[in-house]
This record gives structure tokens, sequence and C-alpha cells, in this order.
């Protein structure tokens, strides 16, 4: 998530905690209740706290509605990617699709260490995979990572029929093999 987007939903969620809490005070208490009405009453009067009202609840309604736009579309991939058939449809998870891209990126033999997968949507019924991995240190990173993206994109449309945009490997951090020190 970008700064921009961050920031938004802070500001966002305390406008939304500002405005419960004042309504929530105005049910409790019908003096505040009594007051909010001359205060909006006034603003109502004077132009210019009427312009500053209607640009403020418009910067909030912007907000909110970009933010329910945003987790729409940016939410986790579906649950499931469903290919159609002659017989039926077929259902491959998410976490399959993930564990697919996991076990393809440790058997390439290429000094992974541990690794996450993360599945998103991408354009055109695609699918990004995402490779967080901790790599080994004696591992020559751009041409063993290479060969990771390859050998996860094959397997990942091999096994499931669905087409990978790209995988983006991230090499998060390097360990030093340890050496064995038998007893």
């Amino acid at each position: 998530m970008n700064q921009l987007v961050r920031f938004s939903f802070i500001v966002f969620a305390f406008i939304l905690a500002v405005f419960a809490l004042v309504f929530l005070l105005m049910v409790i208490n019908p003096d505040i209740l009594g007051g909010m009405v001359v205060l909006i009453t006034l603003m109502a009067e004077q132009t210019s706290y009427k312009i500053i009202a209607i640009v403020f609840w418009l910067i909030v309604l912007t907000l909110s509605v970009l933010a329910m736009v945003y987790g729409i579309m940016s939410g986790r991939l579906r649950r499931t990617r469903i290919r159609s058939t002659d017989i039926g449809s077929i259902d491959v998870s998410v976490d399959a699709i993930e564990s697919i891209a996991l076990n393809s990126a440790k058997s390439a033999q290429c000094g992974i260490k541990t690794a996450k997968a993360r599945v998103a949507p991408s354009k055109g019924d695609k699918i990004t995979v995402q490779l967080n991995t901790v790599l080994y240190s004696d591992v020559e990173v751009p041409s063993m990572m290479a060969k990771v993206q390859d050998r996860i994109k094959k397997d990942i449309e091999r096994y499931t029929g669905i087409p990978v945009a790209q995988v983006l490997v991230r090499v998060i951090r390097v360990e030093p093999v340890a050496a064995r020190v038998e007893r």
C-alpha cells in the first residue's frame, strides 16, 4: 500500500472517529444535540462557513468512495480461480497456487532457505506471483532467481492452466551457510 493511500485511510478513519464521537455525544446529551443544530444553522446562514463545510464534506465523501473502491479492487484475489470445462468447473484456490509457487522455488535448488509466496490478480485474467525469499550466501542471485522465476511461471501454468503475467522475486536477506559440526 503506497503512502498516499495509507495517509488517506488514516485521515478518513480519523474523520469517521470524530463524526462517530460527536454523534454519540449528541445521542447521549440533548444539550449537545441542540448546540449542533444551532451550529449547523449558523453555518448555513454564513456563506464562508457554508463553503468550508461543503468542501470538507466533499473531501470526506471522496475519501470514503476511494477507500471503498480501493478495498474492493485491491482485495485479496478471489478465494478460487474457476476454470470451466466440458464436464464442469475446476476451482483452484489461491492457497494452492501459492503452494505450487513455493514448491517450485524450493525444488529449483537455487539456495533458497525460506520463502513466502503471494498471489495477486493482474490484467487480462492473469495472476502475478510475488516471492519473498531468504537466501544462503553462496548463491548467484541474478541467475538463480531468474531460474526460480521461470520455474514458478511454468509450473503454475502447467499445473493449473492459469496464465501468469509476472513473477516478482524479492530477496529479503542473505544468510551465511552454517558449517555443520559433528561430535
